[in-house]
């Protein structure tokens, strides 16, 4: 008996993402009337490399049962086209997030929150000897009830062992940790720093040096800068702390996932329920509701679009850098 194609299993609803490989789709399973992600990739390009799919979909499937990871629920090939499935997240990502805020950022008591559940997602990931290496805002999302989701894992690395390093390039230069753009050998630490630009964009509104749009310039910089700090004014002293100890300089003295977990910042909201996330999800569609009126926050930054197509071409060209193993 012939398998059901995914169109007699899936509806295609909105366009809700478009990326370096395809789209995302909100969907709806048929059968049952659940909503799910549908990331479509068209491998009918020039550029198209099925080795990346194949790996990004064992890789899914092998987190089946990870916490604060985006569930993977299938794939379906659909002509030139493959078909992931996945959870769906009604809120969208944390820097969607942002745009409905005053000043285009997210308030310290939800950022600690959306790090605390985080760093469970990338405790995970590390101990499965698993690097995510594109943490930013825009690959975190939350759902309707306040979930807190790691996504994107098109070009995460999966190490030999716990102890293994890898050389890629890849990543987005302005949450890139120095070693990575330095084309050193790098770990899961690389993923701290990440983190620790990411909690500084939340509570900035933007990365460290957004105002540098040539990236081919930034990752030159980037290994010679001082790491960014929070300064006074800028969130709790405890936040400010926590920045610090992701963004050092060398990888060893970065302390691990668990290790975070347990610094007083995380530590300070321990009990907060996941449900207080919902006050950002209201904001923004009140926001979007009445027209979205702050059209500079709700539009890309010029560096975002000329990083959007220097990521896209990184990612598409598979630039490669001393890395004599595939990823």
């Amino acid at each position: 008996m012939p398998q059901p194609s995914v169109h007699q299993l899936y509806r295609r609803l909105e366009t809700v993402g478009k990326g370096a490989y395809g789209s995302v789709h909100k969907g709806v399973e048929i059968q049952t009337g659940n909503v799910v992600a549908l990331k479509i990739i068209n491998l009918d390009t020039e550029d198209d490399d099925v080795g990346d799919i194949q790996r990004e979909v064992a890789l899914l499937t092998q987190l089946r049962d990870a916490p604060n990871v985006t569930q993977y629920y299938g794939c379906f090939l659909d002509g030139p086209r493959v078909w992931i499935i996945m959870e769906y997240a009604q809120g969208g990502s944390v820097r969607t997030l942002m745009k409905a805020s005053k000043d285009g950022v997210i308030e310290e008591k939800y950022a600690a929150v959306i790090t605390r559940e985080v760093l469970l997602g990338l405790s995970y990931l590390h101990k499965s000897a698993i690097i995510h290496r594109d943490l930013k805002a825009a690959n975190i999302l939350v759902t309707a009830a306040g979930k807190v989701m790691i996504c994107d894992f098109g070009v995460s690395a999966l190490l030999v062992t716990a102890s293994s390093k890898r050389n890629t390039l890849v990543g987005t230069p302005h949450w890139m940790a120095p070693e990575v753009a330095h084309a050193s050998a790098y770990d899961t630490k690389a993923d701290i720093w990440s983190l620790g630009i990411m909690i500084y964009e939340m509570i900035k509104g933007s990365a460290p040096n957004s105002h540098v749009v040539d990236q081919a310039k930034l990752l030159q910089m980037l290994p010679r800068m001082k790491p960014p700090r929070l300064i006074e004014g800028e969130g709790s002293k405890e936040l400010r702390e926590f920045v610090s100890l992701c963004l050092r300089e060398s990888p060893a003295d970065r302390l691990t996932a668990d290790e975070l977990s347990k610094t007083k910042w995380i530590k300070s909201v321990a009990k907060t329920p996941l449900t207080i996330l919902k006050d950002l999800i209201i904001r923004y569609e009140a926001w979007t509701k009445s027209g979205g009126t702050r059209a500079s926050m709700a539009d890309p930054l010029p560096w975002e679009e000329e990083e959007r197509e220097y990521v896209c071409l990184v990612f598409r060209k598979r630039i490669i850098i001393n890395c004599p193993v595939a990823r």
